[in-house]
């Protein structure tokens, strides 16, 4: 009984698989692809980010048309996990403030509906 509160209270989110791919020399945006993995048995919504070469972060989620809109959260299902994709729900660095190439590397921090924030090291590629 002690190990399954153990280890319900020390599941938490983590973040996989973060890339950017590289945008052109003058691009004013970049999209973010990345997971997010949720163990736990609640949903938790990702609900800003920030960057250290963007001025904003927006979340972008399908429009069901392909293309996609703003979104005011993004969610992480509860025993599952949240897949950041060009053509679905993912992270968009709007007005960067430098230009970014392969083999940089961004800072990004995703904030939860929780408190929670996760920072990832994304890869330009």
């Amino acid at each position: 009984m002690h190990l399954l509160i153990y280890l319900l209270l020390t599941q938490s989110l983590s973040v996989s698989a973060p890339w950017i791919p590289a945008p052109a020399a003058d691009a004013t945006t970049a999209i973010v692809h990345l997971v997010v993995e949720n163990p736990t048995m609640y949903d938790v919504y990702v609900m800003s980010a920030t960057s250290d070469a963007a001025e904003a972060v927006e979340l972008r989620e399908s429009d069901g048309h392909g293309g996609t809109r703003p979104a005011s959260s993004l969610t992480a299902s509860a025993y599952g996990s949240l897949e950041m994709t060009e053509a679905g729900p993912h992270l968009r660095l709007t007005n960067l403030t430098r230009p970014i190439k392969a083999g940089d590397t961004v800072a990004i921090v995703l904030a939860t509906d929780g408190g929670e924030r996760l920072t990832v090291a994304a890869i330009v590629k």
